[in-house]
């Protein structure tokens, strides 16, 4: 039987014309080729042709090397001794917590030792039977194999039982020697104690101590007999999981990964009464950003922002930031006292201890070829700042002192008897800001007069620059440093009478009185450019901005740009952070608190400050009180009409140099229409029109005077 094969159509061979895709436009391509004689190339006729790569430049990395003999013995991993045992500022202060950590203990015992001695007189007649009991069981050796006798006896083993019991008395037979000479130890010892041969100061402590021991030893072990004097304060240990979740909560950082502890320097560890932590930002990231949003910070480190203190790295690079984070909030904190409140003196030419920074680290001030600015808020504490600045120049006997305080409220009046007469004043009226002026044209004569003097004994040998030195001084009474200051400036600077006047002299104070002694002191609580010209605040070098409301502020205070650099007063709350302020000009730029002092510390400094002086502190030769309108009627010529600003300020400055001599044109000006005098924009001499005065207009001012005084 034959059939026909079956045939599987997916084995049957495929059609080349059945079900084909025809590209039409490359057919008619292919049909023009033909018709110009060229044939089409198909896919088997192409060249395959492997680029050569692209030479963008050769190698720019540098070689690895290895470090030479120099870099290894310079290399740190840290300080050998800590800080404690090397700064002396610090030493002293741990000899101080430790003393004041020993007195409040013994304090506290001796408060609680009646408490005590009833504890004592409760548990000694417990624990001597607790003792008794033990020694009796001890010796009896009933203790040793009780369980084993006990278990052969509910056997009714008798022969394990004897042996056993043959045991403990073997045990018992020497132990009894023991206790018995223990006993008789222990009598003899009470007889001879009770006995009139040992003395009351032998008696007692031992007596004290036997009943003490056997009060510990009946007490029961929940319930020690001293009380605990030290609470353990609860902070949080800051960790490098805790500083990368810190950080990312500011939202400048993705990846924990990203933040890298730099080795040999990012090890956390503790700084002072907290931890410290190093750390390298990623790329973009730099350590303002961080310190511009510390609350975030904080908020990620579930701390209060005052334990929290991240700072830049002054020499680093951009993106290292050092992180401070307290044990406990600074505000908290209890503030070294004043290294010089109780003994000590200062040099004019040395640096002082002025206040402490977050870490409770002594932060110095230097007062030679500088000058002061203290800048804030009211409330921000510019007082209690500048007042510690005088303080210690009170200490060097050869300072000598001149200052107002335009507020009136009396927070410098403990300096008074340092200042000579006519250089101190205390009020908001216009008599004590003409005393200020008259104060800075003093300081401007002593400004003329000391440059040459100092030049003469450089020529000597006591010195290598034009410069006052301390050599200097102590030789020549009349070079003495001085310190100036005023409070509420811009009460003088702002005044439409002398301002303009005030505010040329103190700059000229300020550049010219900083190589000759001379150290200007200002604080003001209102910060714009009216009342801190910029022609005084950009030639001071030690600025202390404290509380500020913004960044223009801090900028006018501190210098253009201080706030892009990390400075953030900003943070400071007014009446909280009394004496905090962003300090800059000697040293990296720092957060510092002044240190405190009260009004009764400072009038005993002031006082120490007038023994060392003698009692006395010598007369100033101030110019005499002048008035500008009949100087200008001095100086004015006969058969002028008008003249010109600049020309009677140079008359003024001629015949009276020591009132006028920086008198500017301005200034002039300024001084005249304060008198209520009519001022002209246009007066012409000989054929030049400028701003000015006429006579009549001056005579008619010193008619009306005259006739308002008779």
């Amino acid at each position: 039987m034959t059939s026909d094969p079956i045939i599987n159509p997916a084995e049957s061979p495929p059609d080349e014309k059945a079900a084909r895709i025809v590209d039409l436009a490359q057919r008619r391509a292919d049909r023009a080729a033909a018709a110009q004689g060229l044939s089409a190339a198909d896919a088997a006729d192409a060249e395959t042709v492997t680029p050569e790569p692209v030479a963008l430049g050769g190698p720019v990395d540098p070689p690895e090397r290895r470090p030479d003999l120099a870099e290894l013995l310079d290399r740190r991993s840290g300080p050998v001794l800590p800080l404690w045992l090397t700064d002396r500022y610090q030493r002293r202060d741990m000899l101080r917590r430790a003393v004041n950590a020993a007195g409040y203990h013994v304090g506290t015992h001796l408060v609680l030792s009646p408490v005590y001695a009833g504890k004592v007189a409760w548990y000694a007649p417990k624990g001597a039977a607790r003792l008794a009991s033990r020694v009796l069981g001890w010796t009896s050796a009933e203790a040793g194999n009780w369980h084993l006798r006990q278990d052969a006896a509910n056997r009714n083993d008798p022969k394990t039982w004897l042996e056993l019991d043959r045991h403990r008395q073997r045990q018992t037979s020497w132990r009894w020697w023991v206790t018995s000479a223990g006993a008789l130890a222990t009598s003899t010892g009470g007889v001879v104690l009770a006995s009139d041969i040992t003395p009351w100061w032998v008696k007692g402590p031992v007596l004290a101590a036997g009943l003490v021991g056997l009060a510990r030893y009946g007490r029961p072990l929940d319930k020690p007999i001293l009380a605990r004097t030290v609470v353990r304060p609860t902070y949080r240990k800051l960790t490098a999981e805790l500083t990368r979740k810190g950080i990312m909560a500011t939202g400048l950082v993705k990846r924990p990964e990203d933040i890298v502890f730099p080795a040999g320097v990012g090890e956390i560890r503790r700084d002072g009464p907290g931890y410290l932590a190093i750390v390298d930002l990623p790329d973009g990231v730099i350590a303002v950003d961080v310190v511009d949003e510390r609350a975030k910070l904080a908020g990620g480190l579930r701390l209060p922002m005052d334990q929290v203190w991240p700072e830049v790295m002054p020499r680093e690079h951009p993106s290292r930031l050092a992180l401070w984070v307290a044990d406990r909030p600074v505000s908290a904190m209890k503030q070294p006292p004043w290294p010089l409140l109780r003994g000590g003196q200062t040099d004019f030419f040395k640096p002082f201890v002025y206040g402490f920074d977050p870490r409770m680290r002594p932060v110095e001030y230097r007062m030679d070829e500088r000058n002061s600015l203290f800048a804030g808020f009211p409330g921000s504490g510019k007082s209690l700042s500048g007042r510690v600045v005088l303080a210690g120049m009170a200490l060097d006997p050869l300072v000598q002192f001149a200052g107002f305080d335009l507020a009136g409220r009396g927070d410098f009046d403990a300096f008074e008897p340092l200042c000579p007469d006519g250089l101190f004043g205390s009020g908001a009226d216009e008599g004590t800001k003409q005393a200020a002026y008259r104060m800075l044209m003093w300081l401007l004569k002593e400004c003329d007069v000391r440059g040459p003097r100092i030049k003469h004994y450089a020529t000597q040998g006591m010195n290598s620059e034009n410069k006052l030195n301390r050599a200097i001084a102590s030789k020549d009474a009349r070079l003495r440093p001085i310190v100036a200051w005023i409070d509420e400036v811009q009460e003088l600077i702002t005044d439409p009478e002398i301002g303009k006047s005030a505010a040329a002299a103190m700059t000229s104070i300020i550049k010219r009185g900083r190589a000759l002694g001379i150290h200007l002191i200002l604080m003001t609580q209102r910060i714009d450019k009216e009342s801190l010209p910029k022609g005084v605040t950009s030639n001071i070098a030690n600025r202390t901005c404290l509380a500020v409301p913004s960044h223009v502020e801090t900028d006018l205070a501190l210098g253009t740009g201080a706030y892009r650099q990390g400075a953030r007063p900003t943070q400071f709350e007014v009446g909280v952070d009394s004496g905090w302020g962003v300090r800059v000009g000697y040293g990296p730029m720092t957060s510092v608190r002044a240190a405190y002092l009260d009004r009764a510390a400072v009038e005993k400094i002031c006082a120490r400050g007038v023994a060392l002086r003698g009692g006395v502190t010598g007369p100033a030769d101030l110019p005499a009180a002048r008035d500008i309108l009949d100087d200008l009627r001095v100086v004015w010529v006969a058969d002028e009409r008008g003249q010109h600003w600049e020309v009677l300020t140079a008359r003024l400055a001629d015949r009276f140099p020591d009132a006028y001599g920086s008198l500017t044109p301005d200034a002039l000006s300024a001084l005249v229409r304060g008198k209520k005098v009519e001022c002209s924009r246009q007066v012409k001499v000989k054929g030049s029109n400028r701003s000015g005065l006429y006579l009549e207009n001056l005579t008619k001012a010193l008619a009306e005077r005259d006739g308002a005084a008779g």
